[in-house]
């Protein structure tokens, strides 16, 4: 009976053992180098997917909508109950929408291309968002910083500053008076916000069911 017991006991331990080397196959003996290039495809593939999701009804969006500050969120609300409203909405889309692709791509890539190579194993160990996570605190202001004034722009030459005030009408003060951040400045937040929920998203799905060569061979199954 003793010999027995310890031969389970053996045999789980080498079972344990096994189990534990599968799940961590793919980063065991990466160098920094090798993690580095993993890290910077992971960014990379759930940026590009997170961008190309900002075209159409990005405000109807589902995860953009989430993301939305509680103010920006009660504004389109109202807009989108009346026909004033709706078209008003549509400007504040389209000037996110032509906005965020071309600024972030540059902001988020060089983010990611600076990302230094000693971080890179930390980052794939970090969780189904981690890297995109760190990209956000390490580029999330930088990227807020140049969106504003593009925003901005688009609002002014599409006319969808003052088509949104008129068409909130007498509570237009309430919600973006005095001491309140105003249409461009929200909508830069929720756009921020909201990209990154979605390359969180994109992130997730590509630790699960990685689709680049690199990737597969670190969370392939």
């Amino acid at each position: 009976m003793k010999n027995f017991l310890s031969l389970l006991f053996t045999l789980s331990l080498v079972f344990m053992t096994t189990q534990s080397c599968n799940v961590n196959k793919g980063l065991a003996g990466l160098s920094p180098a090798q993690a580095l290039t993993a890290v910077q495809s992971l960014l990379g593939n759930s940026s590009k997917s997170a961008l190309s999701g900002f075209t159409g009804n990005i405000l109807g969006n589902a995860v953009m909508q989430n993301a939305l500050p509680s103010g920006l969120s009660n504004i389109t609300n109202l807009l989108g109950k009346s026909s004033q409203g709706t078209k008003a909405l549509g400007l504040l889309n389209s000037a996110i929408t032509s906005a965020v692709p071309n600024v972030a791509s540059s902001v988020l890539g060089n983010a990611t291309k600076g990302i230094a190579a000693g971080d890179a194993l930390s980052l794939l160990k970090g969780g189904d968002t981690g890297a995109t996570d760190f990209l956000k605190k390490a580029a999330g202001q930088k990227l807020t910083a140049a969106l504003l004034p593009a925003i901005t722009k688009n609002l002014t030459d599409n006319g969808g500053l003052s088509a949104i005030t008129s068409a909130l009408g007498s509570q237009a003060s309430g919600l973006i008076g005095a001491g309140k951040p105003g249409i461009a400045d929200l909508a830069t937040t929720g756009a921020v916000d909201g990209l990154f929920s979605m390359m969180g998203n994109a992130e997730k799905a590509e630790r699960e069911n990685p689709t680049d060569p690199v990737l597969k061979d670190i969370f392939g199954k």
